[in-house]
């Protein structure tokens, strides 16, 4: 089969699949077919991410508001209460585990906690900025996360239940990038049945597992 036929192929596929989905999840999803990427909702990426971050120890997810343009995050790290502002650049899925990478173009800033001394405070308060949070977030942040001052990153293991199981990628590996938009999360995978078969399990829907193309 030429690769224009095959091509072709997974384009009716996946708008096969997309029609079967229930009228209830128009608002949650898009399927843009020629640029081969998806839509979430800004409301299931959270339910995804809070359902990814359960897991990490001395971590707790307190606030989450969508923006425009970026997620407004207040989280808790062993004891000290950080606000952020970030959105998800780029998602790894393999080997029973999790990547993200979430760049941090706005606010990263310390708040008031029991355990953040008045003098730490103060320094930041000052202008020190986002030198000292990095300086911070190297003594503080615990592991499977980490700041470089521009993008944060964490990683763990998949949840053994719920939406993004383990078992679906103890032996296949799915990478997206993402693009923060007003409507949504756009992601893009190279590997498009591959991104089609995971969006199955996301919204919970019984669809067909054979993934597009296929």
């Amino acid at each position: 089969m030429s690769g224009q036929s095959l091509a072709a192929k997974m384009l009716e596929g996946a708008r096969e699949w997309a029609k079967r989905l229930p009228n209830a999840l128009s608002n949650d999803m898009a399927v843009d077919v020629s640029r081969r990427r998806v839509r979430l909702s800004h409301a299931r990426v959270e339910t995804v991410v809070r359902q990814l971050l359960t897991r990490l120890k001395h971590f707790e997810l307190r606030e989450w508001s969508a923006r425009e343009d970026v997620y407004d995050v207040r989280f808790s790290v062993r004891g000290w209460r950080l606000r952020v502002e970030t959105t998800p650049e780029r998602v790894e899925l393999a080997a029973g585990r999790y990547r993200l990478w979430l760049r941090t173009p706005g606010v990263v800033a310390l708040e008031e906690s029991q355990t953040a001394s008045s003098l730490v405070m103060g320094v930041l308060r000052a202008g020190a900025g986002r030198a000292a949070m990095r300086a911070l977030a190297e003594r503080m942040l615990p592991p499977g996360i980490r700041w470089d001052g521009q993008v944060l990153q964490v990683e763990g293991p998949l949840p053994e239940e719920g939406v993004l199981p383990a078992r679906l990628f103890d032996t296949a590996a799915l990478a997206m990038t993402a693009e923060h938009q007003a409507e949504g999360l756009w992601l893009s995978a190279e590997a498009w049945p591959g991104l089609m078969d995971l969006l199955q399990v996301v919204f919970g829907t019984e669809l067909p597992r054979t993934p597009p193309g296929v």
